[in-house]
């Protein structure tokens, strides 16, 4: 299966159940503690009722924005491998020339995992080469705390292994470019 199907197919609305852990990109890992419908100003929605126990916060979150949020099921086995395939193929292309800032905040704040591991990869790439402004840092920094949680939470490692798998990879695409 093509890599970018694998990837899109995880950002695709999802329905969850009561008891379904998910990964929310500003608080990490959660679980479904109930989806209920609440009526507002006459207008019934349903939400879901996430317990983020890492933080010691619970939250609603509407159901039919959950995707917009970005909120995410766990990735399997072959979509983790298949994002950091796209870290070390985008390591070894040709960089972007005079991207700026608004290129960086629409992948890194992408629902697509696809355009994030890109987002990643382009700003590991420019921090090595002229380095980064503070708010390009910051982006990189949300970017891989997005692509480390999901691969927390999907292969049940701690976060400094899932860290140093995204950067292995990376450089392992930066070494196959530097001997072409």
């Amino acid at each position: 299966m093509e890599i970018f199907t694998i990837l899109k197919r995880n950002s695709v609305m999802f329905m969850f159940k009561k008891g379904s852990k998910v990964f929310y990109p500003y608080h990490g890992i959660g679980k479904i503690d109930d989806v209920f419908t609440r009526e507002f100003g006459g207008k019934k929605e349903k939400y879901y009722s996430i317990n983020f126990v890492d933080e010691n916060l619970k939250m609603m979150v509407p159901v039919d924005k959950a995707d917009d949020l970005g909120l995410r099921k766990f990735l399997t086995e072959e979509e983790v491998e298949a994002l950091l395939e796209v870290l070390k193929k985008r390591a070894s292309e040709p960089r972007e020339k005079d991207v700026d800032r608004s290129y960086f905040l629409h992948m890194i704040g992408s629902l697509d995992i696809f355009d994030v591991a890109k987002g990643v990869c382009e700003l590991l790439c420019k921090r090595e080469t002229t380095g980064l402004k503070r708010d390009e840092d910051e982006l990189l920094k949300r970017g891989i705390d997005i692509l480390n949680g999901l691969i927390v939470c999907s292969k049940k490692v701690k976060p400094a292994e899932a860290r140093k798998m995204i950067i292995d990879y990376w450089k392992k695409g930066l070494n196959k470019k530097k001997k072409s």
